[in-house]
């Protein structure tokens, strides 16, 4: 039995061992079949990523490429009975520029030319449409241009505008006192004669206050420099005529027709509005020629609507 039982094993032994040495050859096959198919697998997930990428970009340079802006266009002056222009109490050095949506704008830029501004500078990029300019000159116009931009896309300029800024700063009962006052002279009055004495009527009264209170000349500081406003000016000083005295005569503001609003509006803004008259900016007085007989632009006379007051007219040309 002992003789038997060690040739048994002497046989089995190296089969055993040549079995051992295959199953490590085919374990160590395996591994390294696993470790290629999952190195290729990350190659393919990597170059299926950067194709996906590449294919994003080219697709988004596409679209830039067909990307086109329209030119903006800006929004009309509101010159008055709004402070969307010209805000309240501020009218001297600020003005409010407004333009309407582009599509696909992201941003727009704001152009601006006049005073300081020698030569077209731009002063904002904003995703807003509308941008408050401050800093700005009495009594001074300035033009205005605006495009859209995405990206490096950009638009055509929009066409210029042109808003002044005012004479004098003054809010909402301002301009309607200076309005009342204009309608009580000469304002009430039908016919295009009338155009002429409503414009420099409303010249008188603006003109008087700048002297007051922003040029300091003549002897309009020592009447007037106390008022802060120009209807206190108008209803306080006695200069004028009170706001009830006004009302009384039936020159409330309700009552006042759009052209004497446009004469006040040109007079503040010292541009030309009504009807191709132009402002008079040496104007002060009216039914006084009298006191002024050797310069006719110094006090214009003409017959007062209301017919109690001993004046006389005097034909326009």
């Amino acid at each position: 039995m002992g003789i038997i039982s060690n040739n048994s094993s002497e046989g089995v032994t190296p089969k055993l061992i040549k079995l051992a040495t295959a199953i490590i050859a085919v374990s160590i096959l395996f591994v390294f079949c696993m470790g290629n198919a999952k190195v290729s697998a990350a190659d393919t997930a990597a170059a299926a990523a950067t194709t996906t990428t590449t294919a994003t970009k080219t697709t988004t340079a596409a679209e830039t490429k067909k990307l086109t802006l329209a030119a903006p266009k800006f929004v009309a002056e509101a010159k008055y009975d709004s402070a969307a222009t010209h805000p309240y109490k501020k009218q001297t050095t600020q003005l409010i520029v407004r333009y309407k949506s582009v599509n696909n704008a992201a941003k727009y830029q704001l152009y601006i030319k006049g005073g300081k501004y020698k030569k077209w500078t731009k002063i904002k990029t904003t995703t807003a449409l509308k941008v408050k300019v401050t800093g700005l000159k009495r009594g001074t116009t300035y033009s205005f241009k605006v495009r859209a931009v995405n990206g490096s896309v950009k638009s055509a300029f929009s066409n210029t505008q042109k808003l002044s800024t005012a004479v004098m700063d003054y809010d909402a009962y301002g301009f309607q006192a200076i309005c009342r006052i204009v309608y009580h002279e000469v304002g009430g009055m039908a016919g295009d004669f009338w155009d002429k004495p409503i414009v420099y009527v409303s010249d008188c009264v603006v003109n008087r206050f700048v002297a007051a209170k922003y040029t300091k000349t003549g002897v309009w500081p020592s009447y007037y420099s106390r008022y802060s406003t120009v209807q206190e000016m108008i209803y306080y000083s006695g200069n004028f005529m009170s706001s009830e005295g006004l009302a009384y005569d039936g020159a409330t503001y309700g009552n006042v027709p759009k052209r004497v609003k446009v004469a006040a509006y040109g007079a503040l803004y010292n541009k030309t509005a009504l009807n191709g008259i132009k402002n008079d900016g040496t104007v002060y007085y009216w039914c006084n020629r009298p006191y002024y007989q050797s310069d006719s632009r110094i006090a214009y006379s003409f017959q007062i609507p209301w017919g109690y007051f001993n004046v006389w007219r005097e034909y326009w040309g």
